[in-house]
């Protein structure tokens, strides 16, 4: 019953992509609701598999190159050269040590090229960029339902979904079993769900007709928080805590006068429950991480998550023009992956473009009238949750996890662009 839906959810996409009027508008819509298919693929060729987003984006491009829109926006030249290079070492590979591995990871990092590519041809204004924040906001607020709901009738989901794992929350110890997100088909899941915050800001702020009523929106928020919380997902507290910061520090208490107050107390109230569990530890292991201090007592993955790091960068040292497509572990850092198996230019260029975007936004958020500050502030948190999801987490190498992260990068870079005469904004590229 499952895949039926997909098929049929997949084919309306397609009707609506190709044959609509605003199909390629309608491609980054149907891209975004995609997410909420997690794992579920087809594969036309054995050891081939296709998700339904790359059906989209392929089928968007075809569009273009058939009736060749009008373009909008132009992509930065630091993608144009991660797409160049990318091509590139691939034909190399194909030549020299071809592999199944060689062109699954290709494709999937190939697509950042692509969607930049799709968004030249739509003109993300103010407008559209909402709406695609809402429509984020619905997907992301749907995996954390199920999420939720799996944790309150485990069996009951796992029946559903032909799945033997059952989520057992044992108060008693100090490990934190992760939910499993079975709908989706991984605790990975959870790496999605962060946006919804700012978006929610924004969407307050322009009076969304769902978000106008306070109790719906408390009731998403706690939604999304628990949903991050039984994941057991350090990136995605990480995520939070930054985007907390930045809200507290930075947001004009003019845009919503009553957004901080409203905000530290549903986060003192959150922080409150979570320190009541026998998880703070977790939390706090993530900090030491970063400082290279591993808690094994509650940090089982983080010793070995740096193994992989500190060989990949041992790779990125003794070979910098990298050793090729597929050549590399799950390294759990797309910044760190590239990088090894590119070469340490096209890490550097990964790594810096969401970085000088991100600080080019900020410049605007501080400038710009209200109407676009608002929007500037939630892009600012965007590109935080795309900037640490890279270098932190490994995410190209699953379609549904490095998608959303290419699809947000591109409509900022798409909405930046759009406006940047209008308000003379510093150009990026």
């Amino acid at each position: 019953m499952i895949n039926l839906l997909v098929i049929l959810f997949t084919l309306f996409g397609i009707k609506s992509i190709l044959l609509s009027k605003n199909g390629i508008d309608n491609s980054i819509q149907w891209i975004i609701i995609a997410f909420i298919l997690g794992y579920r693929t087809f594969e036309p060729v054995a050891g081939l598999k296709i998700h339904p987003i790359e059906i989209f984006i392929y089928l968007s491009i075809f569009r273009i190159l058939l009736f060749k829109p009008k373009k909008y926006s132009a992509i930065p030249k630091t993608i144009i050269i991660l797409g160049f290079i990318f091509l590139f070492t691939y034909f190399i590979d194909v030549f020299t040590r071809n592999s199944p591995r060689v062109l699954f990871e290709f494709k999937n990092a190939l697509l950042i090229y692509m969607i930049f590519y799709m968004t030249q041809f739509i003109q993300i204004n103010e407008s559209l960029f909402i709406r695609y924040m809402k429509t984020y906001l619905f997907s992301a607020t749907f995996i954390s339902f199920l999420g939720v709901l799996e944790y309150l009738f485990p069996s009951f989901i796992a029946s559903i979904f032909g799945f033997d794992h059952i989520y057992n929350f044992n108060l008693e110890s100090i490990f934190f079993s992760r939910l499993a997100f079975l709908f989706w088909g991984s605790h990975l899941a959870a790496n999605l769900i962060a946006p919804v915050f700012p978006i929610m800001i924004l969407l307050k702020y322009v009076k969304d007709p769902i978000l106008k009523n306070n109790f719906i929106l408390i009731g998403l928020i706690l939604l999304n928080l628990f949903a991050i919380y039984l994941s057991g997902n350090r990136i995605s507290w990480l995520i939070l805590t930054f985007m907390l910061i930045l809200t507290l520090i930075q947001f004009r208490k003019s845009l919503i006068p009553s957004l901080k107050p409203f905000m530290l107390i549903i986060s003192i109230g959150f922080i409150a429950y979570v320190y009541s569990q026998p998880v703070e530890g977790r939390y706090i292991s993530t900090f030491k991480a970063l400082s290279g201090q591993i808690d094994i007592k509650y940090d089982s993955s983080g010793g070995a998550r740096m193994a992989r790091a500190q060989k990949a960068m041992s790779s990125i040292l003794n070979k910098p023009m990298g050793t090729g497509w597929g050549s590399q572990v799950w390294v759990h850092s797309d910044v760190l992956q590239i990088g090894a198996s590119l070469g340490i230019i096209s890490g550097l260029i990964f790594f810096f473009s969401p970085i000088v975007l991100f600080i080019q936004i900020f410049r605007h958020y501080k400038d710009a009238p209200p109407d676009l500050s608002i929007l500037y502030f939630c892009q600012c948190n965007l590109l935080v949750f795309v900037i640490i999801s890279l270098l932190l987490n490994g995410n190209i190498l699953l379609v549904q996890s490095g998608v959303p992260l290419m699809v947000l990068w591109a409509l900022v870079e798409g909405f930046r662009q759009y406006y940047k005469d209008r308000y003379r904004l510093v150009s990026y590229g």
